[in-house]
């Protein structure tokens, strides 16, 4: 009986343990009954984890220092080959340099040759206009003769045009070494006659001509028809209409010009000469003396 009693007291007083007193008995029985404060592991003194720390460290610091100097190597190869590559890159831009500063050198040079020579070809082109044109000095190109007036014809016919524009001049000062018709140009109206093309054996007669034709009236209603134009070169005939705008507005003033050599305009204006050689200088010109180009009404 009493040994029932005690048995159950000790059971209710393993009933109301604490549950980790409980745990901690459990777990020491089941570890041999050792307690914590008796293994190994927490058993290690201070000293003992320092000498094993510094043994790591004793095998570590030889194979750090291998590393350290494997890269240091290394860094210093790649260093080494970066910089021979900047001086390569340095030494082809300087030669770069030297080569570009040549080729500008040369360049100008250059230009200034091309300037040259485009000026004396200039020059030696209007020296040919000018020789081509004094080969044709003593030409007439007339505009207007009917086709009718055939080859055999036109040196009479001719010969009467010119005595009417100069009553006094004879026969024999109005000699012609030839004369002849024009092939018609493509721009010429399909109607329009060929013109004539003529020289003159003497040159006076042809600059009488050409003077008394500057005359209002100059040639009859028989002849009204009719143009006469001095024979001149396809270049000095470009350069001439270049100044069409100044010579209309000259003519619309009655203000006297000829052209001279190279093409230019000499003007005479208060009995003082202008030589004017080119449009912008002309229109200028024009400009000072009050005289504007007529503008165009704007179209609303």
């Amino acid at each position: 009986m009493s040994s029932r009693s005690g048995t159950k007291k000790a059971g209710s007083a393993d009933f109301f343990a604490p549950k980790s007193q409980k745990q901690r008995g459990i777990g020491a029985s089941q570890d041999g009954g050792g307690s914590i404060s008796s293994s190994p592991r927490a058993s290690a003194s201070p000293a003992e984890d320092s000498s094993g720390i510094d043994v790591v460290t004793a095998k570590l610091a030889p194979m750090l220092a291998a590393l350290s100097d494997a890269l240091s190597n290394r860094l210093d190869s790649v260093a080494a080959d970066i910089k021979k590559d900047i001086k390569e890159i340095g030494d082809r831009t300087d030669r770069l340099e030297a080569k570009m500063a040549e080729f500008a050198g040369a360049h100008n040079v250059l230009t200034e040759q091309v300037e040259d020579l485009q000026s004396q070809l200039l020059g030696a082109l209007t020296k040919i206009a000018d020789l081509e044109d004094r080969s044709r000095r003593h030409n007439l190109k007339v505009r207007g003769i009917p086709d009718s007036i055939l080859a055999h014809d036109l040196p009479d016919y001719v010969t009467e045009l010119f005595q009417h524009l100069l009553p006094e001049a004879t026969s024999d000062s109005l000699l012609f070494d030839r004369i002849h018709r024009l092939p018609k140009p493509p721009s010429a109206p399909a109607k329009a006659p060929k013109d004539v093309l003529l020289r003159l054996h003497y040159y006076k007669p042809r600059e009488d001509i050409l003077r008394a034709l500057r005359r209002p009236g100059a040639l009859s209603p028989t002849y009204d028809h009719i143009a006469i134009f001095p024979d001149l070169s396809r270049t000095t005939l470009q350069h001439r209409r270049n100044f069409k705008q100044v010579t209309t507005m000259l003519r619309d003033r009655s203000i006297a010009y000829r052209w001279g050599f190279p093409t230019k305009l000499l003007i005479s204006r208060n009995g003082v000469f202008h030589s004017v050689t080119s449009v912008s200088e002309g229109m200028q010109l024009l400009k000072d003396w009050g005289m504007e180009p007529a503008t165009p009404p704007s179209k609303r």
